[in-house]
């Protein structure tokens, strides 16, 4: 079970990520499946369903995740403390391409439909 907070916005960040594998990679949906302490992110293109990632479910989020350090102050007194923050959208498709590539062949132009293999 992930701690709540460390992930932080799991939700928002899963429909950021349907959204890019929509447009940018032109699959007609795009899920994650938590079962069992794995994730998996799954799309449909066509009739075909395709688990693009499977892993554990740390492994899984923090590869969506960067660390970033901010400083706080409370009661006078300075501190750092290290927040995950979801990264940019270039990264996320940075990221989701190697998969792609390797499940689905070389990545669509954006806005275009992948043909279906007949």
């Amino acid at each position: 079970m992930t701690l709540p907070g460390r992930w932080p916005q799991q939700r928002r960040l899963v429909a950021h990520l349907r959204e890019i594998l929509r447009r940018e990679f032109g699959c007609q949906d795009a899920w994650v499946i938590i079962s069992s302490g794995r994730c998996r992110l799954e799309v449909r293109v066509g009739a075909r369903r395709v688990t693009l990632l499977d892993d554990g479910e740390d492994a899984f989020w923090a590869r969506f995740y960067e660390p970033v350090q901010r400083e706080r102050l409370r009661l006078g007194e300075r501190t750092l403390e290290t927040e995950a923050w979801r990264r940019p959208t270039a990264d996320l498709i940075a990221i989701l391409t190697p998969y792609w590539v390797d499940r689905m062949g070389p990545r669509p132009r954006p806005g275009r439909v992948p043909r279906r293999d007949a």
